[in-house]
């Protein structure tokens, strides 16, 4: 008996088959039905796990475009955050704006249980303006955002995906103080949309007779 991509049994001389050749048939159909299976299965899995990974990276983008906007409302989004991968954050909104929420964020889809977070790191360039890993000197408009999102099966940890870019402070704000009253006063509002009091605390060697403009600009 010859096997080229088919099984021939032979008949003996009385035109039956021998007991031999019929285990030896069912052995081979056994065998090659038991890796027909396994190369299914694994298909299966390497699919499903494809799919889970396009997810993973499709959240990985949500965030990431979220962090943006946090960036982009205010800097002190993300610059104020605490620095490093242990300090875990995410996006979400809160009123009409976006905030962030410590630790990590869960999402399902399809069954399969996801957590996505992000991490900020403060950047630093050397004296030709690159980022450099060591030395150099802080950059305050410029920080490193990775964002990490894990993938769960059956209560276990699958796999992990990450993306990491730099984003810049794109704007600067200023509070523009067109009149000064004498009495009580604070200063100027907290924030980029701060704006000054028209009140000063002394007006001690303060010529308030006339209306000076004073800009001042809010840095972190």
């Amino acid at each position: 008996m010859k096997y080229n991509g088919a099984i021939k049994i032979h008949k003996d001389k009385d035109g039956g088959f021998s007991l031999f050749e019929v285990l030896i048939a069912i052995s081979v159909f056994a065998v090659i039905g038991a890796i027909d299976a396994q190369l299914i299965g694994i298909s299966l899995q390497s699919e499903k796990t494809s799919a889970q990974k396009t997810v993973a990276l499709q959240l990985a983008q949500e965030e990431s475009e979220a962090v943006d906007s946090l960036a982009a409302e205010y800097w002190q989004n993300i610059y104020g955050l605490s620095k490093g991968p242990a300090n875990k954050y995410y996006a979400v909104i809160s009123g009409s704006k976006w905030a962030t929420s410590t630790s990590e964020e869960t999402v399902t889809i399809n069954n399969d249980s996801y957590k996505r977070h992000f991490y900020v790191e403060n950047v630093s360039r050397d004296s030709g303006g690159a980022i450099t890993t060591s030395g150099g000197n802080d950059d305050p408009s410029t920080q490193k955002v990775t964002v990490a999102v894990k993938w769960f099966s059956g209560g276990l940890e699958i796999n992990t995906a990450t993306t990491t870019k730099y984003i810049m402070r794109a704007r600067n704000t200023a509070a523009s103080q067109t009149q000064w009253y004498n009495g009580g006063g604070t200063g100027p509002g907290t924030g980029e949309t701060g704006t000054f009091g028209t009140n000063f605390t002394a007006s001690s060697s303060i010529d308030f007779s006339v209306n000076p403009t004073t800009t001042l600009r809010l840095l972190p």
